[in-house]
């Protein structure tokens, strides 16, 4: 406690360059956080999407089984983004060239997980993409069903009927929301691509501290 409080001094004291480096602990302490979110993100909706489709095509055991389905997939996101923390825990502590050290820069990325994390970064913008075209086809989807509802005399059911129209309603909230975190999610792979392929031409400082810049973007 007392060298954190320290070393938050030195911040704002300091004179040699080499006096403002920060302990590995309180680097990953600071920048964990954010590849939890990274992660947990596009995961959570993701798993709102799986959701609506069960309470849209399966409206029978979602009615049965749609708690449990929050529980298990509270629980599957949770573990992935644990499973993701240790990796980059691990692949950190393997580069001892920057972590066996106080550190300059609050990165956790090294050679040991850079191309793994940049082809991450496609998978997830593909996985956000197909939640938004997901959202907006069961937007039509449960247009269609309640419709059918008003037209059919003979094959109405309460129960759907109540479900389509809570589909329609949290829809109309989510969709927005995944779509406007898709467009920036793409904005920052298409921002990040181009810094990465002018990277040698800004150096290391420049492209360490535009790249988190372009992190606010997608956070």
């Amino acid at each position: 406690m007392v060298e954190a409080v320290i070393n938050f001094i030195v911040l704002f004291t300091y004179s040699n360059p080499c006096d403002c480096l920060t302990q590995v602990w309180l680097v990953y302490l600071i920048r964990m956080p954010e590849y939890i979110y990274y992660l947990g993100s596009p995961l959570f909706h993701f798993a709102i999407m799986i959701e609506r489709v069960l309470a849209t095509v399966y409206v029978k055991i979602y009615e049965k089984q749609g708690k449990l389905f929050g529980v298990i997939s509270t629980i599957i996101v949770w573990l992935l983004n644990l499973m993701f923390g240790l990796y980059i825990y691990i692949t950190t502590q393997m580069d001892t060239d920057t972590f066996g050290h106080p550190m300059v820069y609050l990165i956790l990325t090294t050679k040991y997980n850079s191309q793994i994390l940049i082809y991450l970064n496609y998978i997830l913008l593909f996985l956000v993409i197909c939640v938004a075209i997901a959202d907006y086809y069961l937007i039509v989807r449960n247009r269609k069903i309640k419709l059918n509802f008003f037209n059919s005399t003979t094959n109405y059911s309460l129960s759907k009927s109540y479900q389509s129209k809570q589909n329609i309603l949290l829809m109309r909230i989510i969709f927005p929301l995944d779509f406007s975190y898709s467009f920036v999610f793409a904005l920052f792979n298409a921002l990040a691509n181009f810094l990465r392929y002018n990277r040698d031409e800004y150096g290391p400082l420049v492209y360490v501290r535009t790249y988190e810049g372009i992190t606010l973007v997608n956070i």
